[in-house]
């Protein structure tokens, strides 16, 4: 973790980012119910990525 503030951010924006193409992608693979849940967690991820960022 950097101990720069702006950088802590970026590398957990980024990481978050990271997280929400995986579970993407993994809605692919999982039946119905399992993707919708997928997919709003994946999306929640995006917006967290997203306000990490903001202000930038």
């Amino acid at each position: 973790m950097p101990a720069d503030k702006k950088d802590a951010l970026a590398f957990l924006a980024s990481a978050e980012r990271d997280l929400a193409d995986r579970r993407g992608a993994a809605l692919l693979e999982v039946p119905g119910e399992l993707a919708r849940l997928l997919a709003s967690v994946a999306a929640a991820g995006a917006a967290h990525a997203y306000l990490l960022t903001e202000g930038d």
